[in-house]
């Protein structure tokens, strides 16, 4: 079957040519030049009927990314921060205390902030390679969905990652400085949420994500108060897991990558923090007879305000 594609941005020209550890040179020599000895972008080029190979990156590049966003449920619940750096350094305000005018400031006057320092440690990978017979006689959509399937294994790695760094918060960390415990056994409410907006406001944050699994949906929509609660705002992807948003100023996302008997109300501004140094990224590979593509991602995570989340359990 012969595809067509409207012309477009090649978006993945543009990262490249703006990241200051790749430029102009690595678009000539690792992108283009080595896409056109590499049978997965020939491919491409003649189902899509493309007239030169930067293209045909530019298009693989676009079906990873689209694949992606169907598993980005992890970025829905943290903050993220672009960067070129390996590091970056988050100065947090202290709450101080006020003095009166007519006695002067103290003559030590503490600092009214204090550093934290996010590193990004994480870098994956995952490739979609084929033998050279392979490439030339499989259906274009078979190949199509390796492809797919090597960015959305990456986006559920980063996904588990975010996860991971919520459920590690020490219950004395966190907002309240205790876990909350469901009211009823096994079984998420509405009550149980409030009270975790609750803690995290009496903390002195605004929750504005609800981090639930699976299983706990149900749960919530036999729960006539929740659904009194609830309303399908701007944003809202249900097959995604991002279910919409409450009165209270949250909104649920949904993941059965997290724990089932827990539940997470987070202030996403304040509460942790995700370094993006380089997106998922396409770019031709060979290894020994096989050739197709690799995904990468790089990334750091670092909490910066524990007690802007709190914890619900046994839910």
């Amino acid at each position: 079957m012969v595809r067509t594609v409207s012309e477009h941005r090649n978006v993945l020209m543009e990262a490249v040519l703006k990241d200051p550890d790749l430029g102009e040179q690595a678009w000539k020599d690792s992108f283009v030049g080595k896409a056109r000895g590499n049978v997965l972008f020939q491919r491409t080029m003649k189902e899509y009927v493309l007239s030169d190979v930067s293209q045909a990156l530019g298009k693989v590049y676009d079906l990873a990314v689209e694949a992606a966003k169907k598993r980005a449920v992890g970025r829905d619940v943290i903050r993220l921060v672009p960067t070129t750096s390996p590091k970056v350094r988050f100065y947090l305000s202290k709450r101080g205390a006020v003095w009166r005018v007519n006695d002067g400031p103290p003559l030590q006057t503490p600092e009214h902030f204090e550093a934290v320092d996010v590193n990004v440690g994480y870098e994956y990978g995952y490739d979609a390679l084929f033998s050279q017979a392979y490439l030339e006689d499989v259906p274009f959509d078979v190949i199509e969905r390796a492809v797919q399937d090597a960015a959305q294994l990456l986006e559920e790695q980063l996904t588990k990652d975010v996860v991971a760094l919520y459920e590690g918060i020490a219950a004395g960390d966190l907002a309240g400085g205790a876990e909350i415990s469901a009211g009823s056994a096994g079984t998420l409410a509405w009550a149980d949420l409030v009270k975790a907006w609750n803690a995290v406001r009496k903390a002195g944050y605004k929750p504005d994500v609800a981090m639930i699994h699976s299983d706990q949906v149900s749960d919530l929509w036999n729960d006539d108060k929740f659904i009194h609660s609830f309303y399908f705002g701007d944003g809202v992807d249900v097959r995604l897991g991002v279910l919409g948003e409450t009165y209270l100023g949250f909104k649920i996302v949904e993941t059965d990558l997290c724990t089932a008997a827990k539940a997470h109300l987070i202030d996403t501004s304040k509460g942790a923090v995700l370094l993006l140094r380089r997106d998922i990224l396409t770019q031709p590979y060979e290894e020994r007879l096989s050739q197709g593509v690799i995904c990468t991602i790089r990334y750091g995570l670092g909490t910066l305000r524990k007690d802007a989340v709190a914890r619900i359990v046994n839910c």
